[in-house]
């Protein structure tokens, strides 16, 4: 019987902060036979690219899923990855498979709409960043006015206005749907985002829980593949606008203080735990419900640059703190062995599907003696904003290659 296959992505984990949480990082995974290998290179430093590098096999330059100049992170109907994936390929094979997300990025919408089942767990779903909310299939339609908008506004209301604005002048159809749909949706969102922030623990709650909750009751139909993004780790931190760092924060005129960097740091690492007790706890299950017969795979899609090269956030820069991520595996028969080079995020899909055509999981197949990571600029608009250095912004607003070689 084909083995079912797990891929849990630990958003935003850096490799070294996985190694420092001990007992409640890396530690509590071999236990359950997990082998950490070293050294995985993640092919972007920030979610969309380096999530379509995992599922497409590709670099972001041939798979096109990333930023430009002009082409920013909201600019869905550009920017959406569009190459088949391994969840085609699995679904070919007779998998059944199951994506649950809470990261907003990793959506249908974005172009992530093979599986067989999904469904979005995220508290980072309104296009507005506030308590007005609109329907999901307004959302595609509406991100390219919100991306106009700098990310650095002074508050979420002055975005609202400033968003219908531009709406109501271009596309006064539109509008009249969003005010619709808003008024149906903004209590909702309003006493969801209340329950977020004064019972479950928002901003380092960040739709962990919900997912355990959820995965614990479902009947996974095998062979199976799932997929589950935990953001815990990611930004925000403390869930005040002006004592949260955003795509802006690295190009602001003035510097970040370093007691609100200290902050942050620590923020980090707890987020950082309580995303790896849920991965723990989600591979527990699935070892107790379905047993071994399953190969799981935990990795990250980029890492969170905390000070270091005087950088703050993700994206943009190619720093090992943003792009050096664990990767550790658990095979369904047999111990994974450290191999000899890189590992390359775009490794994955096509280890798994030899190792499923074969019945052997050969772990040597994810090392390369070269690895690349890649970035096409800063990931969001930010030129109408008065605060930001705009000879620092043009300056980072370039492709950037690194390559990582073996000896």
């Amino acid at each position: 019987m084909k083995p079912n296959v797990v891929i849990i992505v630990l958003d935003t984990m850096r490799a070294d902060t996985f190694k420092k949480l001990g007992q409640k990082g890396e530690r509590q995974f071999k236990e359950m036979g997990f082998v950490p290998l070293d050294t995985c290179i993640s092919s972007s430093s920030w979610t969309l690219p380096s999530h379509a590098s995992l599922f497409t096999g590709m670099y972001p330059k041939e798979h096109g899923a990333h930023e430009t100049k002009k082409v920013k992170s909201l600019d869905i109907g550009r920017i959406k990855l569009m190459r088949p994936t391994l969840i085609t390929d699995l679904n070919e094979m007779g998998y059944k498979s199951y994506g649950i997300s809470a990261n907003p990025y990793i959506h249908p919408i974005y172009g992530f709409n093979e599986f067989s089942w999904f469904k979005e767990e995220s508290y980072f779903t309104d296009v507005f960043g506030s308590v007005f909310e609109i329907g999901k299939e307004l959302k595609p339609l509406v991100a390219k006015y919100r991306n106009r908008l700098t990310e650095n506004t002074s508050s979420s209301t002055d975005t609202m206005i400033q968003l219908m604005t531009m709406v109501g002048k271009e596309d006064p159809a539109l509008l009249l749907n969003m005010m619709a749909s808003g008024a149906l949706l903004t209590p909702i969102a309003a006493m969801k985002k209340l329950k977020a922030k004064f019972i479950d623990g928002w901003p380092i709650e960040k739709g962990g829980k919900n997912i355990v909750r959820e995965l614990e009751v479902m009947n996974l139909k095998r062979p199976f593949a799932l997929f589950v993004n935990l953001m815990e780790a990611h930004d925000p931190y403390v869930g005040k606008k002006e004592q949260d760092f955003n795509w802006a924060t690295p190009f602001l005129k003035h510097k970040v203080s370093d007691q609100l960097l200290e902050r942050w740091k620590s923020l980090y690492n707890v987020g950082a735990a309580k995303a790896s007790g849920y991965a723990h706890s989600i591979v527990r299950d699935i070892l107790e419900t379905y047993g071994d017969n399953t190969l799981i795979i935990i990795t990250s899609d980029h890492g969170q640059g905390l000070g270091e090269h005087g950088f703050v956030g993700h994206g943009t820069f190619l720093y090992d703190e943003l792009v050096t991520v664990p990767f550790l595996v658990r095979l369904p028969k047999g111990q994974a062995k450290q191999g000899k080079g890189y590992i390359s995020l775009t490794a994955v899909r096509g280890f798994i599907l030899e190792g499923i055509r074969s019945g052997e999981f050969d772990t040597s197949l994810l090392y390369s003696k070269e690895v690349y990571a890649e970035s096409y600029g800063v990931p969001s608009n930010l030129t109408v904003s008065s605060s930001i250095d705009k000879a620092k912004l043009s300056r980072a607003e370039r492709y950037t290659k690194r390559a990582f070689r073996s000896r």
